[in-house]
C-alpha cells in the first residue's frame, strides 16, 4: 500500500514505509517497529462509550541480500482473533530494472488509507470492511518513471488462510491488479482492481469484487487526496468515497479534515448509508514520538449520531 507519497514537516514521522527509523543490527538485518496507544470517548443517543488502551504494538525484522530481501513482521493487537500474529513474512527478488517478485503473506495494493497506524494523517479510519489486509501469493511488480504497475496472485483477497481450494476454503483463489500514474510531480492516480473467486460448488456463493480508485496531488504544505470504492457480491453492493485535505501547522504539526461516505444496497434497494466527518490534528513532539488528536461525527442512516474523540499516542523507532 505504497502511497509513493514523501512526507513533509510533522507528516515525516509517520511514514508508512517499514524503512523509517530502522536500528541496523548489521549489514543484513534491521529492525524498526511502533507501539500505539489511544483514549477514545464516545456517544451515541443514550449510550457513552470510552477506553484506554495500548492498540497495537509491531516489530518488523528487514533482511537484505544483494538481490534478495525480505520482511518479517511480528503483530500484537489487543482483542484481535490472535493478539499475537504473524503479520507479514515475504521474500522479494530484483530482477532488475524496475522489476521485482515477492512471495509469502503481504500486504493488499487496496485502499489509499494505510493498514497502520504509522500512515495515517488521523486517527480513525473512513471506512474498512471491503478493503482487503494481508493475504498469501506471489506478486510482480514493475516500476519507472511513470509509475508502477503490479499483478498478485493469493489464496484469497480477504482471507490469508493459505488454501487455493478445498472442503474448509469457500473461495478458490484471488487476484489483484494495480496500475499507478505518476504524471507530474505531486500528482499520484491509483487503479486498482481486486476479485475473489467463489467456490463454484458453495450454493448461494458469489465471487467478490472490488474496485478501488485514489488519487492524491501534493502542493507545498498540502496534500488533497479523494477515493472511490464499488465493492459487489451477488445482489450486495457498498459503494464508499471520501475527500481529504491535509496541511502543515507551524514546523510541528499537521491538521487534517476528512469527509467519507458508505453506502450499502440489497438487490438495487438501499439498505444503510453512513457519512463521516473528521477533524484531526497530529504534534510531532520528538523524532520518535507524535500525538493525535481527532474528532468525529457519524451520520448514520435509522440510527443516532455517534460523536467521538480521540487521543493516540505513537512511538516509532
Amino acid at each position: 500500500m505504497n502511497k509513493l507519497l514523501k512526507r513533509i514537516t510533522a507528516g515525516m514521522l509517520l511514514s508508512a514505509s517499514a524503512s523509517y527509523g530502522q536500528i541496523e543490527i548489521n549489514e543484513n538485518l534491521s529492525i524498526t517497529g511502533f507501539l500505539d496507544m489511544s483514549g477514545t470517548i464516545a456517544d451515541q443517543g443514550d449510550v457513552d462509550d470510552s477506553t484506554f488502551d495500548l492498540d497495537q504494538m509491531e516489530l518488523d525484522f528487514i533482511f537484505s541480500f544483494d538481490e534478495i530481501t525480505a520482511q518479517v513482521d511480528i503483530d500484537y493487537q489487543r482483542d484481535g482473533i490472535n493478539e499475537l500474529d504473524l503479520e507479514q513474512a515475504f521474500i522479494t527478488y530484483d530482477l532488475g530494472n524496475g522489476t521485482s517478485i515477492s512471495a509469502g503473506k503481504f500486504l493488499s495494493y487496496m485502499g489509499w488509507e494505510t493498514a497502520e497506524p504509522t500512515g495515517l494523517y488521523q486517527y480513525s479510519y473512513a471506512y474498512g470492511d471491503t478493503i482487503p489486509g494481508y493475504h498469501n501469493g506471489v506478486s510482480v511488480d514493475y516500476s519507472d518513471d511513470w509509475g508502477s504497475f503490479g499483478l498478485a496472485i493469493v489464496d484469497s483477497v480477504y482471507d490469508d488462510d493459505g488454501s487455493l481450494g478445498g472442503l474448509t476454503d469457500d473461495y478458490e483463489m484471488g487476484v489483484e491488479a494495480k496500475l499507478v500514474l505518476t504524471p507530474y510531480d505531486g500528482l499520484t492516480v491509483f487503479l486498482g482492481w481486486a476479485n475473489d473467486a467463489a467456490d463454484n460448488d458453495v450454493v448461494g456463493l458469489d465471487d467478490r469484487d472490488l474496485i478501488n480508485l485514489w488519487t492524491s496531488y501534493e502542493v507545498g504544505i498540502h496534500t488533497f487526496a479523494i477515493e472511490y470504492n464499488d465493492f459487489s457480491t451477488g445482489e450486495f453492493d457498498i459503494e464508499q468515497w471520501l475527500a481529504m485535505w491535509s496541511a502543515a501547522v507551524a514546523d510541528s504539526g499537521t491538521f487534517t479534515a476528512r469527509i467519507s461516505n458508505d453506502s450499502r444496497s440489497f438487490l438495487g434497494v438501499d439498505v444503510a448509508e453512513v457519512d463521516k466527518y473528521t477533524a484531526a490534528y497530529i504534534h510531532t513532539v520528538t523524532d520518535n514520538l507524535a500525538l493525535v488528536f481527532e474528532v468525529s461525527t457519524s451520520d448514520i442512516d435509522g440510527a443516532d449520531n455517534l460523536k467521538e474523540f480521540a487521543v493516540e499516542a505513537l512511538f516509532t523507532f
